[in-house]
């Protein structure tokens, strides 16, 4: 059991508590998933003003952030808003022990009132990129990734990148099969690499849940992503004409075809390199990227690592 520490602070954004609530408050233990324990951390154990939806009573005071194998920061309406010393010392504190400290889009903030993001590579929401370089100068602040990991403090983008990041520290902590498997149950993509731009989309958007067709579409190429397979072969299962195919897929996943079918193929090799004891040259041909030298190529692409480095890694 691993126990999860909320700092709720007024003007706290509903949206994250929500994705927090998704990935570790829900009783998936049926799906190999948890269980977690979540404390939402305030200052009095008081009711916190949360937007826009009302007001969130916590479960413990301050000190709740004691002894969690987490802390979390959510985004709050006003990233400028103090942070009361007593919230900042109890982050502090938390990291201090040993405890990894991430923060959702504009809670980015919070972990810099707390001195937390000094001389660490950091991001927040676009919006509010330019405020963060001038409340946190030391820290080396990335524009445009999806979020930032540097072991012991992680920061994100908004607004889903902050799904991203909890389904990376699941990833991370517990291995690729129970965050895959949490992914699903989310009805979103397993991975996407924090060096994403924020502006990518993701590869399998709710959109393509509107077009029964497409969707069908996807999963039969997921479920063949080691045979030769190209983007003619999805225009083939989709009964359209190419032309068609291309403008509809891109209006789904914001990506074409071919680059889809790439991203989808590297990701799969990665859950190989993680899962399993596969040579280079088998995840290669198991993941349809054909020889060792392609998979190289592709991962450094994409994940900016190669294979026998990021399996290493992993394993570690």
């Amino acid at each position: 059991m691993r126990t999860i520490g909320v700092l709720l602070l007024p003007g706290t954004r509903m949206f994250d508590l929500a994705v927090i609530a998704e990935v570790w408050a829900q009783d998936r233990t049926d799906s190999g998933i948890g269980p977690f324990t979540v404390r939402l951390c305030s200052q009095g154990r008081v009711r916190t003003a949360v937007s826009p939806f009302g007001d969130v009573a916590a479960t413990h005071g301050l000190a709740g952030l004691d002894g969690c194998d987490l802390v979390l920061a959510p985004g709050r309406d006003d990233p400028l808003a103090s942070v009361p010393p007593a919230a900042v010392a109890a982050l502090r504190r938390a990291h201090r022990a040993g405890t990894t400290v991430a923060a959702l889009c504009s809670g980015a903030f919070t972990l810099a009132a707390a001195g937390l993001l000094d001389g660490r590579p950091a991001t927040t929401h676009w919006r509010d990129f330019d405020a963060l370089t001038r409340v946190a100068p030391r820290a080396d602040l990335q524009r445009d990734v999806l979020y930032a990991d540097d072991g012991d403090v992680l920061t994100s983008a908004g607004v889903v990148g902050g799904l991203d990041l909890c389904l990376h520290l699941v990833r991370r902590d517990h291995g690729a099969d129970v965050a895959a498997t949490l992914a699903r149950r989310l009805v979103m993509p397993p991975a996407r690499e924090g060096g994403q731009r924020q502006y990518v989309d993701s590869p399998l958007p709710p959109a393509a849940a509107a077009q029964p067709g497409m969707a069908s579409t996807m999963d039969w190429a997921l479920a063949r992503l080691g045979a030769d397979i190209g983007v003619e072969d999805l225009v083939g299962h989709a009964r359209m004409s190419a032309r068609t195919f291309h403008r509809e897929f891109a209006a789904a996943t914001g990506v074409t075809p071919g680059r889809w079918l790439r991203v989808q193929r590297v990701r799969y090799a990665q859950r190989l390199l993680e899962t399993t004891e596969l040579p280079v040259e088998r995840v290669a041909q198991r993941s349809g990227l054909g020889t060792a030298a392609n998979l190289r190529r592709r991962m450094r692409a994409e994940v900016g690592v190669a294979p026998d480095s990021y399996r290493r890694t992993f394993r570690s």
